[in-house]
C-alpha cells in the first residue's frame, strides 16, 4: 500500500507548513515492501500548499478505501462465504 505526502520541492524551504511562497510536491511511498527496500516516488510537483494538501487527503482516502475492501473480501474468503 502507499502513503502520500506534501513536500517543500527540491531547493525550495518552507518557513512554516502552507508557505505560499514556496512550491511543493507529492510524493508516494510504497509501505508494503521491507524496511530495506522501500521506494518513494514524486507523482506531482510544482504545486501550492493548497492544491498538493487536497490531492493528499484524497489520495490517502482512497487508500483507505481500497484497504476496507480488500480486508473485506480477505475476510469473505477466510471465512468460506
Amino acid at each position: 500500500m502507499y502513503i502520500y505526502s506534501v513536500r517543500a520541492m527540491q531547493g525550495c524551504k518552507a518557513k512554516f507548513e502552507g508557505d505560499p511562497s514556496v512550491k511543493y510536491k507529492i510524493r508516494r511511498e510504497n509501505t508494503s515492501a521491507s524496511a530495506k527496500h522501500k521506494t518513494s516516488t514524486d507523482i506531482r510537483t510544482d504545486l501550492c500548499y493548497v492544491e498538493a494538501a487536497a490531492l493528499v487527503n484524497k489520495f490517502n482516502d482512497k487508500e483507505r478505501e481500497a484497504r476496507a475492501i480488500s480486508k473485506e473480501r480477505d475476510s469473505r474468503n477466510a471465512s468460506g462465504v
